[in-house]
């Protein structure tokens, strides 16, 4: 990982799924400074809030003008009853064609509700791309505009999928995140790393779970 790359803040090579905290740099002269507000840099879970999914109702509320015949899911931890997470809403908006879906015009209609589409995130992932809306230094929904059928939107719904199935792997998950987050409470980089690991083990029981289903 290049510290002074605005665009490369995970190990090199893609991963199968990966919900981002990309952490946005100010630009200085041809410096990249990291920013140091809370929402790039701390690690707070909070318990499963009920209310998780009526925000998601307001986001998708929002979403669905914009991305016309999307398919539009709540996704992440949030979307997993009882889990504790951080407090941001993870959306899957799911497209025929990533490129065709973020127009300029289409991305300014997404800035004008608070979206800032952070493009070094997956820049090496046509069928993923990735926004952050951020309010009073607290990151509130997470958008993930991926093709549908494609192995980021596959997996992100399977992440979600298994969880929700399997009462025993989402307690080990949380305990997981629980211990990374007191870990690494000052640097979100170095938990969404730690946890990537977590999560592909996780999508490998997942995907067995899938096969071997009637």
């Amino acid at each position: 990982m290049d510290p002074m790359n605005p665009g490369d803040a995970r190990p090199a090579g893609p991963l199968p799924l990966h919900f981002v905290d990309e952490p946005t740099r100010l630009v200085y002269g041809a410096r990249y400074i990291r920013d140091v507000s809370k929402a790039h840099t701390e690690v707070h879970l909070v318990p499963a809030d009920p209310a998780w999914s009526s925000r998601f109702a307001r986001t998708k509320e929002q979403l669905t003008p914009v991305f016309l015949g999307a398919e539009i899911e709540h996704v992440g931890s949030t979307s997993v009853p009882g889990l504790a997470s951080k407090d941001t809403i993870d959306v899957a908006v799911g497209v025929r064609n990533v490129d065709d879906a973020l127009t300029p015009a289409i991305l300014d209609r997404l800035a004008g509700l608070g979206f800032d589409h952070v493009a070094s995130s997956f820049a090496d992932d046509p069928d993923h791309a990735f926004l952050q809306r951020i309010v009073n230094d607290h990151r509130t929904d997470h958008v993930h505009v991926m093709r549908v059928g494609s192995e980021a939107h596959t997996s992100h719904l399977l992440f979600r999928d298994y969880l929700q199935s399997h009462p025993d792997a989402c307690a080990d998950y949380e305990r997981e995140k629980r211990r990374l987050a007191e870990a690494f409470e000052h640097d979100r980089d170095g938990y969404v790393v730690a946890k990537q690991q977590v999560v592909e083990a996780i999508l490998v029981a997942a995907n067995d779970w899938r096969a071997r289903r009637p």
